[in-house]
């Protein structure tokens, strides 16, 4: 199997969190798998306060490319958060989250369409490759 790579594609920092003050980062690339893409994803957080509010992972996972369209791709969300075992994520609902009205996503799955499947393994395996080789979210794992 091939291992996965990133792109970094973006990044926007915008206005205050309604509960603490403090300002957003998204950031957002592509994923390959050898020369392949297999996803975009885009990250969002609270700068400076990972502990409080965790962060978000998008990940659209499909086809990519010539004669593929947004019904080739689906939208699985993952809610980060710091434990006292380290950091961890978690599959939750996909629809409420920004990237559900992509035009890029055919559908926004609900975290009971993900849990125990195939794109399970492979969001995860995608957030791994993206906490070990994007930088610009090195604030999540605590090495800001």
């Amino acid at each position: 199997m091939n291992e996965l790579s990133i792109e970094r594609s973006g990044m926007k920092d915008s206005g205050a969190c309604e509960c603490c003050g403090g300002y957003s980062r998204t950031v957002w690339g592509y994923v390959y798998r050898g020369n392949i893409a297999e996803a975009a994803y885009f990250v969002q957080w609270t700068l400076g306060d990972v502990d409080r509010h965790g962060a978000n992972f998008d990940l659209i996972v499909g086809k990519w490319g010539e004669g593929t369209n947004r019904s080739d791709r689906t939208l699985v969300s993952l809610a980060f958060r710091r434990t006292d075992s380290g950091p961890a994520c978690m599959v939750i609902d996909s629809a409420g989250r920004p990237s559900a009205s992509s035009d890029l996503v055919g559908k926004a799955l609900a975290r009971n369409e993900v849990v125990d499947t195939q794109i399970a393994k492979t969001a995860f395996e995608i957030v791994d490759a993206l906490m070990a080789q994007d930088e610009r979210i090195s604030e999540l794992v605590g090495a800001a």
